[in-house]
C-alpha cells in the first residue's frame, strides 16, 4: 500500500470514528423513542450478526459484545438478562449453520423497516458495535451492507459503500507512550541518576497494537498454525485443524488470537470463511516492532574508569 493510499485509509478511518461518535450521541439523545420490541430484536439480531461476520464466535469474542450491549446506553432501556437471551439465541443458530442463521437474523431485523428512525439506529447500534474493537472489518462491513438492503436504507448513508482497512499507525521512538514510577523519590527523578541505576529516563513501550501482535507470536501452537499461511494459502478451520492435528474448537481460537494480533485476514464466501495471511498488517507491525527496538539505549561502558 503506497503512502497516498495508506493516507486516504487513514483519512477514512478518522472520519469513521469520528462518525460514530455522532451515532452514538444522535443514538441517546433519541434513547426515550427507542422501546419498542421491534427495535430490542433487531438491535440483538444486528449485534449478533456482526459478532459472528468472519465465521469466528469465539468465548471472548461473545463476552466483549455482550459487554458493549450491556453498557450501551440506548440499550439500557430493556432488562440486560433479556438482551443477553435473544443475542446468546442468534449466535447458537448462526453457530448452527451460518446461512440459516443469516437469514433468521435479516428477517428480524427487517422488522424494524416500519419505522424509519428505528431502523437507522439498529445500523448505527451495528457499526457503533463493529468499531468498538478499534477494527472495522470487511467482514462486519459485509453484514452491516446486508442490513441496509433488508432495511432499504442506502449503505452510502453510512459511508458504507467504501473499502476500509483500519490503519495501524507507524509511530517513531519518540511517539510511544512514556514509563513513570510515581513512587521513585526526588533523588531518583533526575536522568543522571537513573543512568547510574542502569534505569532509562523516559523508556519507550509498544503500542497496543504491537503488544497484541507480540502475544498472539507467543504461543508455539500458534506459530505452528500460521506456518500453514505463510506461502500465501487460504484455508477453513477445518483445512488448518486437519493439517495441525488439532479439534476445531481449540484452531478456532488460535486463529482468532491470530487474527486479531493482525496476522490473518479471513473472507466469506457462502457458507465458507476461509483464513490467509495479513501481509500488509504484518509488514506495518514489524515497522513498529523495528521502531521501537531502535529506541533502546546504547550500551554503556561499566567498566571503571582509572585516574
Amino acid at each position: 500500500m503506497g503512502s497516498g493510499d495508506k493516507e486516504m485509509q487513514m483519512a477514512l478511518w478518522d472520519r469513521l470514528k469520528d462518525s460514530v461518535q455522532t451515532m452514538q450521541a444522535q443514538l441517546t439523545a433519541k434513547k426515550h423513542e427507542l422501546r419498542s420490541g421491534a427495535f430490542r430484536d433487531a438491535s440483538m439480531a444486528m449485534c449478533a450478526l456482526v459478532a459472528a461476520a468472519d465465521g469466528m464466535i469465539d468465548p471472548s469474542e461473545r463476552q466483549r459484545v455482550t459487554r458493549l450491549i450491556t453498557t450501551n446506553d440506548v440499550l439500557q432501556n430493556f432488562p440486560p438478562d433479556d438482551l443477553h437471551r435473544r443475542f446468546e439465541e442468534h449466535l447458537d443458530t448462526l453457530t448452527a449453520d451460518f446461512t440459516i442463521g443469516k437469514a433468521g437474523a435479516l428477517r428480524e431485523i427487517g422488522k424494524a423497516r416500519r419505522k424509519p428512525a428505528e431502523a437507522r439506529a439498529v445500523i448505527q447500534i451495528g457499526i457503533v458495535i463493529g468499531c468498538a474493537d478499534g477494527h472495522f472489518d470487511e467482514s462486519e462491513r459485509t453484514v452491516v451492507r446486508e442490513v441496509c438492503s433488508a432495511l432499504e436504507i442506502p449503505p452510502d448513508e453510512f459511508d458504507l459503500h467504501r473499502d476500509l482497512r483500519a490503519p495501524r499507525l507507524h509511530r517513531a521512538p519518540d511517539e510511544f507512550p512514556r514509563v513513570t514510577d510515581d513512587r521513585a523519590s526526588p533523588r531518583a527523578d533526575s536522568g543522571a541518576e537513573k543512568a547510574e541505576q542502569g534505569v532509562r529516563p523516559e523508556a519507550a513501550i509498544p503500542g497496543d497494537d504491537l503488544q497484541v501482535f507480540l502475544k498472539a507470536l507467543a504461543s508455539g501452537t500458534r506459530q505452528r498454525l500460521f506456518s500453514h499461511f505463510t506461502d500465501g494459502e487460504r484455508l477453513t478451520v477445518g483445512e488448518v485443524a486437519e493439517r495441525a492435528g488439532l479439534g476445531l474448537s481449540t484452531t478456532s481460537e488460535h486463529l482468532a488470537v491470530l487474527r486479531r494480533g493482525g496476522l490473518l485476514q479471513s473472507t466469506r464466501t457462502g457458507k465458507l470463511v476461509r483464513y490467509h495471511a495479513d501481509r500488509e498488517g504484518i509488514t506495518e507491525l514489524l515497522g513498529q516492532l523495528h521502531s521501537y527496538l531502535l529506541a533502546s539505549p546504547e550500551p554503556q561502558d561499566t567498566r571503571p574508569t582509572h585516574g
